[in-house]
């Protein structure tokens, strides 16, 4: 790489993530295209969407790609402990469809699903710290990650409940079906009555 830009790609591999259009704005269109292209070819950076690339090679980092997005359903159950299956990296978003595609792909070897999901379904996630990363990435919290599975009749869904029923918070969860109601969110009364169903089995 040409010396007067080893200052910019350093600040790039600083970055959590980095657009096209901020290395465009910073050394011209063509230039970046090339930067870009080298990075990729070295096996340097890996393209999270369309126009967004990361130093970090980890299928978790498309949730910090999307404004709105976070980990969800087995993956979240996985990263809480409540499941020991390493499945695809599951992101549910609000923006799947108007910015990125719904769907599977591939981010550094791993398989990523995105899944579109209701801006009244988006709440209730948290903060994860994962160590290798480095980073900081929403990830829904346990008793959201309960309701997400019921919503979305999760196919593995009777192999996490019993984990999730372990460290979920009863009263958080009662919260959660309050929002649902109030947001009229579809199939909320199948949600609530499932849950119930739940919590006396977990309270027995």
């Amino acid at each position: 790489m040409p010396t007067r830009h080893s200052e910019l790609v350093q600040k790039l591999k600083e970055a959590s993530l980095f657009t096209f259009r901020s290395v465009e704005a910073a050394v011209g269109r063509n230039y970046a295209k090339v930067l870009i292209h080298n990075l990729r070819r070295k096996g340097q950076i890996v393209e999270l969407l369309k126009g967004v690339y990361s130093f970090k090679k980890s299928p978790y980092m498309v949730a910090k790609a999307l404004p709105r997005a976070y980990v969800g359903l087995g993956s979240a159950a996985f990263l809480h402990g409540a499941w020991n299956q390493v499945t695809a990296v599951t992101i549910l978003s609000p923006d799947v469809s108007r910015i990125a595609k719904h769907g599977v792909r591939e981010v550094a070897g791993f398989k990523v699903v995105l899944r579109k999901i209701s801006s009244k379904m988006y709440f209730g996630y948290e903060y994860k710290y994962l160590g290798d990363l480095r980073e900081w990435v929403r990830v829904s919290d346990p008793e959201k990650t309960l309701i997400d599975i019921i919503y979305f009749r999760y196919p593995a869904s009777d192999d996490i409940i019993p984990g999730l029923l372990e460290i979920i918070d009863t009263n958080k969860i009662r919260k959660y079906i309050e929002i649902l109601k109030e947001r009229s969110v579809k199939g909320q009364k199948k949600i609530e009555e499932r849950i119930n169903s739940l919590i006396k089995v977990k309270s027995r």
